[in-house]
């Protein structure tokens, strides 16, 4: 399974958030720091708006900060959202593809299981088990969020 760069994103502009609670962060400036498409992350954040993870002020000083503590953000119900609606195959479209085997086959009731169990194993964790799980990831943070102040 491979994660939309619409996921990827998203999570990385959660963990800078999470990473800054005292600090507004701008779309721009999170796009200058992974070398992103503004327009592109311009999405992601509103989607992160209006799915109530982060909350958005406009204007000079404006930005974006994590609408719930981390805690309370849990990581299978983001990708949950993010990656549910996204067929891992063909035939899991709506429409059943164009694949031969949709009629019969059995590889799709397969792999929506697992995609049920990959969520359901992300749902364990929240965005602050991040910087617990890996001790390098806080100091990483700090030096990359001291690039924007």
């Amino acid at each position: 399974m491979q994660l939309s760069k619409f996921s990827d994103y998203a999570l990385r502009i959660l963990i800078h958030l999470a990473a800054s609670p005292d600090q507004l962060l701008s779309t721009r400036q999170i796009a200058e720091l992974h070398d992103a498409k503004y327009n592109h992350l311009a999405k992601i954040t509103g989607w992160l708006v209006n799915e109530g993870y982060a909350i958005s002020s406009r204007g000079r000083g404006g930005g974006l900060k994590l609408a719930k503590q981390p805690d309370e953000i849990n990581l299978g119900k983001v990708f949950r959202a993010l990656e549910a609606d996204k067929p891992l195959v063909e035939c899991m479209s709506s429409d059943g593809g164009n694949c031969r085997f949709s009629p019969a086959c059995g590889l799709s009731v397969i792999l929506d299981t697992a995609q049920e169990a990959f969520f359901q194993s992300l749902e364990q964790f929240t965005l602050s088990d991040l910087p617990r799980m890996s001790p390098g990831m806080n100091k990483l943070l700090d030096m990359v969020n001291s690039e924007i102040a």
